[in-house]
């Protein structure tokens, strides 16, 4: 996705640059009320190109005392504490990998995958999901830190019914 984005952001700054710099030099190639559309579209479009580009690199992990959330670009989630199951630190591996090893059987199965770009450490989240009677997913939540995401999770998972959580870390 972020290749195809930044084609074409490279086109689209590429074109205006071009055009810009040949209109400097010698004749312009659009005057008047066409260069205003054109640089209009071509600005409106590099700034679209670079919001999304920019809405899917970082995202927000919340923990409070009623669960957490999770939001990254325009999508987001809210898991109260006692939706959550167990937690464990993930096996560090790239989004690739992690996606492709779904086809195979002897893993777990990821419902969700809450994964930034450059980020290939997080955590492994159960969540039931549909409240007490529902099934559980396995999430996968990327973190620079996932030691520390995974104690204070733990601790919110512990503290909430007084049992110890349940961590594979």
């Amino acid at each position: 996705m972020f290749g195809v984005l930044g084609l074409m952001l490279g086109v689209t700054a590429g074109s205006l640059t071009g055009v810009a710099i040949k209109g400097v030099i010698s004749d312009p190639v659009v005057t008047g009320s066409e260069a205003v559309a054109f640089y209009a579209a071509f600005g409106i479009s590099s700034l679209v190109t670079m919001f999304v580009m920019l809405n899917y690199v970082t995202m927000t992990l919340r923990v409070s005392g009623d669960g957490f959330d999770v939001r990254l670009g325009m999508k987001s989630a809210v898991v109260k504490t006692d939706d959550l199951v167990a937690v464990r630190i993930a096996e560090p591996k790239s989004r690739m990998t992690r996606a492709a090893a779904q086809a195979r059987p002897n893993m777990r199965s990821i419902a969700k995958m809450w994964s930034v770009l450059g980020v290939t450490t997080g955590i492994e989240l159960d969540v039931r999901a549909g409240g007490h009677s529902g099934k559980v997913e396995t999430w996968f939540i990327a973190s620079n830190d996932p030691e520390s995401l995974n104690d204070k999770l733990v601790e919110l998972i512990g503290t909430d019914d007084g049992e110890s959580a349940q961590s594979d870390s």
